[in-house]
């Protein structure tokens, strides 16, 4: 679980260029972060131990669309979707377009 060469994780800055303003999604890559390994430890144990149903994960797009069409729809049922854009309120916003603009200059 010693992580060989610790790195701080990496702040990437996504533009949405299919979206009007542009919106910026910040992604952060933790696979060199020191406490990776240990997490990833511990998922693995938690998973042996703790019998939890994978009801909202799935393995990619089309098994999305798989599941999807099996569903049973009436006049009573409701369809929303839903956009995670508050994924990261811990980090300031400010301090993203400010590395970002260093980025792409």
């Amino acid at each position: 679980m010693i992580q060989i060469k610790p790195i701080a994780p990496k702040l990437n800055a996504l533009i949405k260029t299919h979206e009007e303003d542009k919106p910026i999604r910040p992604v952060i890559n933790n696979i060199q972060a020191p406490s990776y390994k240990l997490a990833k430890h511990l998922n693995k144990k938690l998973n042996q131990l703790i019998s939890l149903p994978h009801t909202y994960a799935t393995k990619n797009s089309k098994e999305v669309a798989q599941e999807l069409s099996n569903i049973q729809i009436n006049d009573q049922h409701k369809t929303i979707t839903l956009d995670v854009q508050d994924l990261y309120v811990n980090i300031p916003t400010h301090n993203i377009i400010k590395i970002t603009k260093f980025w792409l200059s």
